[in-house]
């Protein structure tokens, strides 16, 4: 793995992990939401418009597994 994804996986566990434990205080939309808002400030804080809707396109067509935390299919 080079260093770049070495980094990438070790902020994403941090983050992740911190994120859980959240969970066990606060509603998990609420965790949600105050993630995806942090994480759009920073790309609209450090992207130009263009990429800023670039990245935004590429969040919206990207397909991910829903997290399974208490071993239902959904969280809501």
């Amino acid at each position: 793995m080079a260093p770049k994804d070495k980094e990438l996986q070790e902020i994403y566990n941090r983050i992740f992990t911190d994120a859980m434990k959240y969970t066990d205080q606060f509603n998990i939309q609420m965790v949600a939401a105050t993630y995806i808002a942090i994480a759009m400030r920073l790309y609209k804080s450090t992207l130009s418009p263009e990429e800023y809707d670039m990245m935004i396109s590429t969040i919206l067509e990207t397909e991910i597994e829903p997290y399974n935390k208490n071993g239902k299919d959904t969280v809501h």
